[in-house]
């Protein structure tokens, strides 16, 4: 089989690719970043929307540029660029994106949206228009042009801000919304309704919207323009006012703002299996490239041979729970887990289980009783709080609607247990407060105990299984019927909820269900990442792994950073606290620690290697790079009756040298694609192969979850318990550092 990967690397070297780079003097070194966009446009224009590209205060072109449109630079050169220079990389980065943008728009007929070019068919589910589109990427990677792509969609909604209006739905302030046609796409935040129409002259316009349209020409939008549509006040990103026709404006769309059955149906729509995804992105991007006059490439530019690639295999780890097993599931159904113990457990019951849904709480004792029995079998002990029996008749539907005046005084009945909570769905997601977010907000950041949120689906399955094998009325009473009724559950369909439920309470108490069976590379390694929401970025999270994944510590660190980079104060208070917890368990400090960054390594090198070297620690800084915008894929030529067919299989990983691609999952083709994870090695202790392995095997330890994830557990952890921090969910001054109440 051939190997593919959705990138192509052009023939030519850097240093043969001459461009034409003009200077501009730096107006404002506060904004030296925006450099010289507004001249970036005006040349575009002016000169036929050629391709151009600027980087701070340098533009660079392929051609030379006719119409300065006013504009003079300070300096003009044609030459190739250094190579080694990150600046100049970069610059040309830039232009050979726009070109490539410019000639997808032309040569496809496609929309350019930012990186991205998008189709103009929509696919509607429900008030969502769903876009697909093919996001571009370039790379200078030593000395050579590298092409990445993926294919992606964007999301719109079908009803604008004034349909919106006339419905009775007056948008928030704050809220984003979209300017989109087929020449622009901008989001901006909405600021208020003008107290005037369309028809009436515009302050910030000196004329009415409606004459702007017409002067414009833009007789499509004149159509839709009339009296009664209201004057938008919007804000760009660095808060100018701008005025829109509420017609011409959408609240912009995303998965966090979609209704949950909406998102759930847009999921399944983009869920493309391996061969339809491959052969849709390879075909349009080898249309751009033969169209494409700047640079040259293979005749199959795709295959990984021809993008300094090749490909290795890995073995799939093996796991310890009472012995060892290829699979979680295999152990939790014949054996016990690894490290078990007593779970002091409290039970929060919804009233509208029984009220509103006829779900009794004898049915709900009765599933308790039964994934009680199954924990017994897993070396587990239940020690059910009866403290909450303080609380019954207490979860009403008016509970909820006051629910944070009304939890603050239950605190004294939850306490020192972990909390396993039945909320029906309806007061999950239909209320005007998030109860999810609240609950785990009151729970984990104020009172620091860990909860297990289910709903009515688990408990409806499970009476389904009851009733199938005519098991309704056994007697929770009696031992030996519990054991035959979990026996059932455990060979049903069931069984795979019943686990993940049983799973999650157990790692949300500091036990661990399984480690791996042979040692990793490294003996310690790091997790760490810096979680962003609403434009704040959050401290960052560590997350520590033993040689055989076993969870040593996992906490937040205080503070709020200044943006991406982890500060050195805090990254030295990590370093620190990790050696000393790493000593206070195994009796010395590690030889060889593997920090995993989730995402790229801007923090201190030298501050690590200082810190490590005084121990005589040797390291090892890994970049895990979670949406790296490829894809890589098998192609089998004989499959699907000779026609050929692109699969993915787990555990392959393209290398290139101190860079790989790896495929960590390969799910069912009806659930869609693999998506690879890059694994870039910043320093040489390990050999890149051995980071790889070791990256691979923690993507087994997912402790909490008998799916296999495609993350190792260090990035994965890391990444949930920084979220999760930042919402408040996880107190900062917790004391359960084996427990992992963010999963």
């Amino acid at each position: 089989m051939e190997a593919y990967i959705s990138e192509a690397m052009a023939k030519q070297l850097v240093i043969e690719i001459p461009i034409h780079i003009y200077e501009f003097a730096v107006e404002d070194q506060t904004r030296k970043y925006q450099g010289v966009a507004n001249i970036y446009w005006s040349w575009k224009r002016a000169n036929q929307y050629i391709p151009i590209g600027f980087h701070q205060s340098t533009i660079a072109s392929f051609q030379p540029i006719l119409e300065m449109d006013g504009f003079q630079p300070i300096s003009y050169q044609q030459r190739t660029i250094d190579s080694s220079n990150s600046f100049e990389r970069t610059l040309l980065e830039k232009l050979i994106k726009d070109s490539f943008l410019v000639v997808g728009q032309q040569s496809l007929y496609l929309k350019r949206v930012g990186s991205d070019l998008q189709e103009w068919q929509a696919r509607k589910i429900g008030d969502v228009l769903i876009y697909p589109a093919l996001s571009i990427h370039v790379n200078i990677i030593n000395n050579r042009v590298c092409i990445g792509f993926n294919m992606t969609h964007k999301f719109e909604y079908s009803f604008t801000l004034q349909q919106m209006i006339e419905q009775g739905n007056t948008p928030s302030e704050g809220m984003k919304i979209i300017h989109s046609d087929p020449t622009t796409n901008f989001t901006y935040e909405f600021d208020r309704i003008a107290d005037y129409s369309v028809m009436d002259i515009c302050p910030l316009l000196k004329k009415s919207i409606y004459q702007y349209y017409v002067d414009k020409g833009k007789q499509a939008v004149i159509k839709t323009l009339h009296p009664n549509v209201k004057v938008i006040y919007a804000k760009t990103q660095d808060q100018a006012s701008l005025s829109y026709a509420a017609s011409v404006l959408k609240p912009l769309c995303s998965f966090e703002t979609m209704k949950p059955h909406e998102r759930k149906r847009v999921m399944d729509a983009l869920k493309l299996k391996p061969d339809e995804r491959m052969k849709k992105m390879l075909r349009q991007m080898m249309e751009i490239i033969k169209r494409y006059p700047y640079l040259e490439f293979e005749h199959n530019p795709f295959l990984i041979e021809h993008n300094d690639y090749k490909m290795i295999k890995l073995e799939d780890p093996t796991i310890h729970l009472d012995k060892i097993y290829k699979k979680p599931l295999h152990g939790l159904k014949n054996g016990r887990i690894f490290k078990g113990g007593t779970i002091r457990l409290s039970i929060f019951l919804d009233e509208d289980f029984n009220k509103k849904l006829g779900i009794t709480k004898t049915t709900v004792y009765q599933f308790i009783k039964i994934i009680e029995s199954i924990a017994i079998q897993h070396g587990v002990e239940f020690d059910i709080n009866t403290k909450t029996q303080e609380t019954r008749g207490k979860f009403t539907e008016e509970f909820f609607q006051q629910f944070s005046w009304e939890i603050g005084n239950l605190e004294s009945i939850f306490k020192g247990t972990t909390v396993l909570a039945f909320i029906t769905e309806e007061h999950l997601s239909k209320m005007p407060i998030k109860i999810y977010s609240e609950f785990k907000r009151q729970f984990g950041g104020k009172w620091d105990l860990s909860s297990q949120v289910l709903t009515e689906k688990s408990i409806q399955s499970f009476k389904n299984i009851l009733k199938q094998h005519k098991l309704e009325d056994f007697n929770v009473h009696d031992n030996l019927a519990c054991q035959k009724v979990a026996n059932t559950v455990k060979n049903s369909a069931l069984s795979f909820t019943i686990f993940n439920i049983l799973l999650g309470l157990y790692v949300k108490s500091g036990m661990q269900p399984w480690v791996l069976a042979e040692r990793t590379y490294s003996d310690c390694f790091i997790g760490l990442d810096v979680s962003h929401e609403d434009g704040k970025s959050a401290a960052g999270i560590m997350n520590v792994i033993g040689c055989n994944g076993h969870l040593i510590k996992q906490t937040a660190i205080n503070g709020v950073l200044a943006g991406e980079k982890i500060d050195n104060e805090t990254l030295k208070e990590i370093m620190v606290d990790i050696l000393g917890s790493y000593k206070q368990q195994f009796g010395d400090f590690p030889k060889h620690v593997t920090i995993h960054r989730d995402g790229f390594w801007r923090e201190d090198s030298k501050l690590v290697d200082q810190l490590l070297g005084d121990k005589n620690i040797s390291y090892d800084i890994v970049e895990v790079i979670k949406k790296p915008n490829r894809r890589m894929a098998l192609f089998d030529s004989v499959a699907d009756y000779g026609k050929g067919k692109f699969l993915t299989k787990q555990g392959v990983y393209y290398l290139r040298l101190n860079e790989a691609y790896l495929c960590a999952t390969d799910p069912r083709e009806n659930v869609g694609m693999a998506q690879p994870i890059k694994v870039v090695q910043k320093t040489n202790t390990l050999s890149i192969n051995q980071i790889i392995e070791d990256v691979y095997r923690l993507s087994f330890m997912h402790i909490h979850a008998l799916n296999k994830m495609r993350l190792p557990a260090t990035v994965h952890y890391a990444d949930l318990s920084s979220t999760a921090y930042q919402r408040g969910q996880v107190s900062p001054r917790s004391t359960n550092l084996t427990h992992l109440p963010f999963v």
